[in-house]
């Protein structure tokens, strides 16, 4: 027969010691010298208690007559007159098997003797079956006690807190974390003194729970002896002993894991420096709210103040740009920082329709324009007043067809926004979309081009107005496309400023040029080339020098041109590499002079050798007064701090004679010459009135145009 009870390991002799008086009734009763009581567990056969036995408490082996003989009990087995055995001493053998409340056999009381005996009375038989019941009882309160203690032992050493409780409520046993969980003075109290309805985020499900109603586990929330809250997570089981029942509680402090999980739910779902919601909440708003559009606002040339000012300012100003955020926000929107200098802000498309430029203003239709005035006031941060501008690009629900990616429209109409000049508020269109598909596509067809070597140089002469003599040239990117012949520069340039193969790009431009520069006939013309942003790196200083060393170039001859995006995306670290190479003889120049709001500021940080009037003024000059009167305050300050000027986009003589007029020393334009292929510079430097020339030798250009 297979037993189902616990195993039950060998017994202490306080706990054989129960078993004394009943193993020796049992001798006297059947008048035999030996007597044992043996558990049976798993086919494993020990021995709790013995009298008169030869062997002490110990497990049986196999080919013991207890062991050979246990599956003839039913449950009684007399076998008076065993016949000799060298196995076994034992010739006469009475015993009855166990049984728990359930009627499984755990063990056997035997009755022993080392010479046969007669068959027991009817009367004998009788009484070793009640002696057998009662060692059954005694065998199994036994092993209810072994457990109990080992539980116990257990539930001492836990880490978790172990409180019992009766019916009532009331503590009947706790363990050593319990205390350390709760103080010392626990039994006797009730479990609602230790877990305090009032604490409970739903005081009806922690009363009902604590009474055994809903699922086994619960969190609870305590006050600990230190006046701290902390969090429990509790699992709940109920105890029976006969008549008397309770309910067990297993307590694990879950505090400082919470406190984790949600510090890594907050880092999940907020931007840590301005206490925002972050990308992933704004996109799960969206989600929520199938009827919201979205604009995203972008801190106009924000890197110019990161570098200007130093990284901890420019985080105090995304920081008091986002409380403004707050300070007109409601619980109908959502505010978030997606991503360096730009925030987001979500909300019903009926608030954010109409606030665009040209649109009518709907009810909330100027809600934008309010925010961006407000947004863009002066900031008083350190000592510091800085004036912060903004562009805006809006995504509404409705003109997003499809599922598409609104967040992606607002981007695109945020970028659109920045190229206006920045201060701009766009809305989304699909052409956009259309725009950016096709920007995609000729940077990969630029990348090939480059591979390829599609990338040609072209020249124009520029000339000194006072004599009409050429005086240098302008480097200038052509593409001549295998299908389309030349491409007009105004198709790729811009892409190609921004893009990052504008370094291999210029890199190239700066070897070429050097290179046909060398081959002029004429030593004294100097060749300009326009920097892209790309290049301005720690790198562009060896660049240039090798460049020059490899072509044979002298460093007078070459003159580097900057913008004032160049300027205002890289500030100090341009300023720094540029001075560098001034100080080997290169010369500088700025280009576009007066088309930007930060221009005197940049010939204050950069020491510029010449600058150059954009064709904007030059083109206006002879119509519009202001145009003119830019023209000439430009001279004046070129001269007044010792600064050559050229003028581009001369197209006219009657320009020419009044660029002359107001001072400025060089132009260039179709009215000299259009940008020719090196070879048809080579071949007009050789004429003789290119040769001629005897005025200083300057020059301003560019490698972009």
């Amino acid at each position: 027969m297979t037993l189902t009870s616990p195993a039950i390991a060998a017994p202490s002799t306080a706990d054989a010691g129960r078993f004394d008086d009943l193993l020796a009734l049992a001798r006297t009763l059947l008048g035999m010298p030996m007597a044992a009581v043996v558990a049976v567990s798993a086919d494993r056969h020990m021995v709790v208690a013995q009298q008169g036995l030869e062997a002490g408490c110990t497990p049986l082996a196999r080919d013991h007559l207890f062991v050979r003989c246990w599956e003839q009990h039913a449950p009684l087995l007399v076998l008076p007159e065993l016949p000799e055995s060298p196995r076994s001493a034992i010739r006469a053998h009475a015993g009855i098997a166990l049984q728990d409340a359930q009627g499984r056999r755990i063990g056997l009381l035997a009755v022993c003797d080392r010479r046969p005996r007669a068959h027991p009375s009817d009367a004998q038989l009788q009484a070793l079956a009640q002696l057998g019941r009662l060692a059954a009882s005694l065998l199994q309160q036994e092993a209810a006690d072994r457990h109990a203690t080992i539980v116990a032992q257990a539930g001492q050493h836990a880490r978790e807190a172990v409180v019992v409780a009766d019916r009532h409520g009331g503590i009947r046993w706790h363990n050593p974390a319990a205390e350390r969980l709760f103080g010392s003075a626990l039994r006797g109290q009730q479990l609602r003194q230790l877990i305090p309805l009032r604490l409970q985020p739903d005081q009806d499900a922690a009363r009902d729970w604590l009474g055994g109603a809903g699922g086994d586990r619960l969190q609870l929330r305590i006050v600990a002896p230190d006046g701290s809250l902390r969090l429990l997570d509790a699992t709940r089981s109920p105890w029976r002993h006969g008549h008397a029942h309770g309910t067990t509680l297993i307590l694990h402090d879950i505090t400082e894991a919470a406190h984790q999980r949600a510090q890594l739910d907050r880092l999940a779902h907020f931007d840590p420096l301005t206490g925002l919601p972050n990308r992933n909440a704004l996109l799960a708003a969206l989600e929520a709210n199938p009827d919201w559009g979205v604009a995203l606002v972008g801190i106009d040339r924000f890197k110019w103040i990161n570098d200007g000012l130093g990284h901890a300012l420019g985080d105090r100003v995304l920081q008091a740009f986002a409380d403004r955020l707050q300070s007109r926000a409601d619980a109908a929107m959502c505010l978030a920082r997606v991503e360096g200098d730009v925030f987001a802000i979500a909300c019903a498309d009926a608030r954010l329709r109409g606030a665009e430029a040209g649109d009518g203003e709907g009810a909330g239709g100027r809600l934008l324009h309010d925010l961006m005035d407000f947004l863009q006031q002066p900031l008083r941060i350190r000592g510091h007043e800085i004036h912060v501008e903004a562009s805006a690009g809006l995504a509404l629900r409705a003109d997003v067809r499809g599922g598409g990616d609104l967040l992606a429209c607002a981007d695109l109409a945020l970028y659109r926004a920045k190229a206006a000049g920045g201060r701009q508020l766009c809305r989304y269109r699909p052409t956009m979309r259309a725009d950016a598909l096709a920007r995609r596509d000729l940077d990969l067809e630029l990348r090939r081009a480059f591979a390829q070597g599609e990338f040609e140089l072209h020249y124009q002469p520029q000339v000194e107005l006072a004599s009409g003599r050429i005086c240098g040239a302008e480097a200038l990117l052509r593409w001549r496309h295998p299908l389309r012949g030349l491409v007009p520069a105004c198709e790729f340039i811009d892409l190609l400023v921004r893009s990052p193969l504008g370094a291999d790009v210029g890199a190239w431009v700066l070897r070429r040029a050097c290179e046909d520069t060398a081959a002029w006939p004429d030593s004294g013309l100097s060749v300009s080339i326009n920097l892209f942003p790309a290049q301005l790196r720690e790198e562009l200083v060896p660049q240039v020098l090798r460049a020059l060393a490899d072509s044979g170039l002298p460093a007078h001859r070459l003159e580097l041109e900057i913008t004032e995006t160049i300027a205002l995306a890289h500030d100090s670290a341009a300023a720094a590499t540029l001075a560098i190479l001034r100080e080997r003889g290169i010369n500088l120049a700025f280009d576009d002079f007066g088309t930007g709001y930060a221009s005197l500021s940049i010939l204050h940080r950069f020491k510029i050798d010449r600058v150059k009037i954009d064709r904007s003024f030059v083109d206006g000059m002879l119509q519009n007064s202001e145009d003119a009167a830019i023209v000439r305050w430009t001279v004046m300050l070129a001269r007044a701090l010792g600064l050559r000027v050229v003028a581009e986009g001369v197209e006219h003589p009657e320009q020419a004679e009044l660029l002359q007029l107001l001072g400025c020393d060089e132009a260039q334009g179709y009215l000299y010459a259009q940008a020719l292929p090196a070879s048809e510079l080579q071949q007009r430097l050789r004429a003789p009135e290119a040769a001629a020339d005897s005025a200083p030798r300057s020059v301003a250009g560019g490698g972009r145009g």
